[in-house]
């Protein structure tokens, strides 16, 4: 079979289950939309199926197992580079079933039909990944929260070292104005939909919200720990 589409339920977890937040995961908001989360800024997969109205762009990814493409939606970490790449200046193809057919016909030309894999595809490059660990969906315990703006104590980083922080005094996210009673490291994150930042106090710190559409709210973070800051993609033009 060339391909299916993959009815694909996500599994909760609780935060006492992971000693370390991982790589890429998977946020679930209190209004219940998801965020797909990258702390790294390379070494992963953002998988969202998009067709244009004419049908002539897309991109995507599927799972390959058993002689079957799978589509897949979600975030993989990929600690390692492509197995195979197909890429080209002009589009590999104008229609995604030529896509799947060409996919196919690459597997067995370089015999992987034997192989479990992640393909990312668009319309100029496909690549193949035999190393792959999709992201996993958490709730984490909120610990404040403007609209749907939201604050939650996370678990700490296992190589905190890898990653670039930046000292800021302030934030925006969407119609929100975060501002911290003194210089905080913080980190942009890779999010989709909506807005992410990591957060870690070296002191405590006081951390004001203001919104034209809520009341100000004010929260301590405490030092040495980790915040992930976050807002879901507004689900109207009004930024809530």
């Amino acid at each position: 079979m060339i391909g299916r589409v993959s009815q694909e339920k996500y599994e909760v977890k609780v935060l006492r289950q992971i000693a370390y937040l991982p790589a890429v995961f998977m946020l679930k908001h209190r209004n219940g939309q998801v965020t797909k989360i990258s702390l790294i800024s390379d070494n992963f997969a953002d998988c969202t199926k998009y067709v244009s109205r004419s049908g002539m762009t897309f991109n995507g990814c599927y799972r390959y197992k058993n002689n079957e493409l799978i589509e897949t939606r979600g975030i993989y970490y990929t600690p390692v580079t492509s197995l195979l790449s197909i890429y080209s200046r002009r589009k590999v193809s104008r229609e995604i079933d030529s896509v799947k057919q060409l996919i196919m016909e690459t597997l067995s030309s370089y015999d992987l039909t034997g192989e479990e894999l992640l393909i990312v595809y668009d319309n100029y490059n496909i690549e193949f990944f035999d190393k792959f660990i999709k992201g996993q969906l958490y709730e984490f315990n909120l610990t404040f929260n403007q609209g749907n703006l939201e604050v939650y104590e996370v678990p700490p980083l296992k190589n905190p070292d890898s990653l670039s922080f930046n000292h800021v005094n302030s934030l925006t996210i969407y119609n929100h104005e975060i501002q911290f009673s003194s210089a905080t490291l913080a980190l942009d994150l890779h999010s989709a939909p909506g807005i992410a930042f990591l957060v870690h106090p070296q002191d405590a710190v006081s951390l004001s919200m203001k919104s034209p559409d809520h009341e100000e709210g004010t929260v301590t973070l405490n030092s040495g720990r980790y915040y992930l800051i976050t807002h879901p993609r507004p689900r109207s033009s009004k930024s809530d």
